[in-house]
């Protein structure tokens, strides 16, 4: 599907949609794309529920931006026009890494109660989770960008480095070779930012919202890639998480079975 706006569009990875249905909505990561949750697709309990996966704007088989704006705010107005315009009335949302934080978010904005559950995976609610984006910043502010963004980040640490342990981090470089650079550098210094704005320890404007939220919600993360401050987070605001024992950050990659698994019963209850 192209949902098209202008001279944008979201390109939307997809099932046949019926109405009536409950309605899983994936967001990807920074410099990510859809296809970090193709495994979904493959999995017969959720032929029931709609799947709705986008590549947000500027990334993957999405366009650029028209007028350069890859705000957070962009991003969620582009999906509640899509949430609208499909007349989706029941949704539950998954969100990696910076699509937990975006999704963090758009939960914080719907004003229907259309969102009815939130799976976070990974997204940053505390300062301590934030190596890629804190990295990306930092060369910006040395005008070296692009070289890190090529050589230092998709070649030397997710190829040469993680790639050589988690196969999720390889597909995570194909993805990276569709995302438009603009589009990783604002999304990473929003990140950046919404992470770190606060007095005390955490510092996190998107940890404090995402407390804030009614809805049933759980934060899932891999043992071998979460902070322990983001841990302790977790246990001093009593929120409901589930760790994915020898997984990375794309723990849905690395652990599919047990991930997907544990989603279906999440969505179920």
């Amino acid at each position: 599907m192209i949902f098209k706006e202008g001279s944008e569009f979201n390109y939307i990875r997809h099932n046949e949609i019926s109405s009536g249905g409950m309605t899983l909505l994936f967001l990807h990561g920074l410099g990510d794309c859809g296809l970090c949750f193709q495994e979904v697709f493959e999995d017969r309990r959720f032929d029931k529920s709609n799947i709705i996966i986008p590549d947000l704007i500027g990334y993957g088989k999405s366009s650029e931006s028209a007028d350069g704006d890859y705000r957070f705010e962009a991003h969620i107005e582009k999906l509640w026009k899509i949430i609208t315009d499909l007349e989706i009335r029941d949704l539950i949302i998954i969100g990696h890494s910076m699509g937990g934080d975006i999704a963090t978010f758009l939960c914080a904005s719907d004003r229907k109660n259309v969102i009815k559950k939130f799976v976070n995976i990974e997204g940053n609610i505390t300062q301590f989770d934030l190596f890629i984006s804190r990295e990306a910043v930092k060369a910006a502010e040395e005008g070296n960008f692009t070289h890190w963004f090529y050589d230092e980040f998709m070649t030397s640490k997710v190829i040469d480095d993680w790639g050589q342990k988690y196969p999720s981090c390889r597909r995570y470089h194909s993805s990276l070779r569709d995302c438009r650079p603009e589009a990783f550098l604002a999304n990473a210094r929003e990140l950046f930012n919404k992470n770190t704005e606060l007095q005390g320890k955490h510092k996190s404007e998107t940890g404090r919202i995402y407390c804030s939220l009614s809805i049933p919600k759980v934060f899932c993360y891999g043992t071998e890639s979460v902070s322990s401050g983001t841990i302790d987070f977790l246990k001093e605001n009593n929120l409901e998480y589930q760790a994915f024992d020898d997984a990375f950050h794309w723990l849905m990659i690395d652990k599919a079975r047990e991930f997907y698994s544990f989603l279906y019963e999440f969505i179920s209850n």
